[in-house]
C-alpha cells in the first residue's frame, strides 16, 4: 500500500511551527521556574531553622547539592536565594509564579543590596540575566557574612595573652664626619 499526500491536508508553515514551540517552552519554563522556587522554599526553611547541621552536611549548598544532584554552583544559587529569600520577597514570589528564573533570582541575591526587592523585581521581567549581572555591577558590594561555623568572637579566657613589653634600648651611631 502507497501513501499519497493529499491536496486537502494542512500545511503547517515553519513560522507557525516555531510559535507552537515558543509557547510550549514557555509554558514549559515557567513550569520549571515554580519548581525552583518551591526547592527554594524548602531550603529556606532546613536552613532558617539551622537543619543542616543533623546532616551531615558541611554547608546548605553541599546538602542541596547532595538531595538534588545538582552542580555545586547551582547548589550554591539555590542556597544563596534561600538565605536570602526575607529580603527579597518579590523576587522570589516571581519565581514561584513561573516568570522569573532561578538565575535571574540568583543573580540578584547573589549581588544586591538590601531594599533593593522591588526594583530588581521589575527589572528582571524584561531583563537577561547579563543584563541583570551589568546592572548589579553599579551596587557597591556586598559585607561577606560572618561564618557561622567559624569563632568569630574571641572568649576572653581563651585569648593568647598580650606581648611583653620590650625594654628600652638606646642605639648609637657614629660617622667620620
Amino acid at each position: 500500500m502507497s501513501s499519497t499526500a493529499t491536496s486537502d491536508a494542512p500545511v503547517v508553515r515553519p513560522v507557525d511551527r516555531l510559535e507552537v514551540l515558543f509557547g510550549e517552552l514557555g509554558e514549559l519554563m515557567g513550569q520549571r521556574n515554580a519548581i525552583d522556587g518551591r526547592i527554594v522554599d524548602i531550603v529556606a526553611e532546613m536552613d532558617h531553622d539551622n537543619l543542616v547541621g543533623i546532616t551531615g552536611a558541611r554547608s546548605i549548598a553541599a546538602l542541596v547539592a547532595w538531595k538534588t544532584g545538582s552542580s555545586a554552583r547551582n547548589a550554591a544559587k539555590v542556597a544563596t536565594i534561600a538565605h536570602r529569600l526575607p529580603q527579597f520577597p518579590r523576587c522570589a514570589q516571581g519565581m514561584r509564579e513561573g516568570w522569573l528564573s532561578l538565575d535571574q533570582v540568583g543573580i540578584i541575591a547573589e549581588k544586591a543590596g538590601e531594599g533593593s526587592d522591588e526594583h530588581y523585581a521589575a527589572l528582571a521581567r524584561c531583563a537577561t540575566v547579563s543584563q541583570l549581572g551589568t546592572a548589579l555591577k553599579a551596587e557597591p558590594p556586598l559585607e561577606p557574612e560572618p561564618d557561622p561555623w567559624s569563632n568569630t568572637d574571641p572568649d576572653p579566657d581563651c585569648a593568647p595573652p598580650p606581648e611583653p613589653e620590650r625594654p628600652p634600648s638606646i642605639t648609637k651611631t657614629h660617622s667620620d664626619e
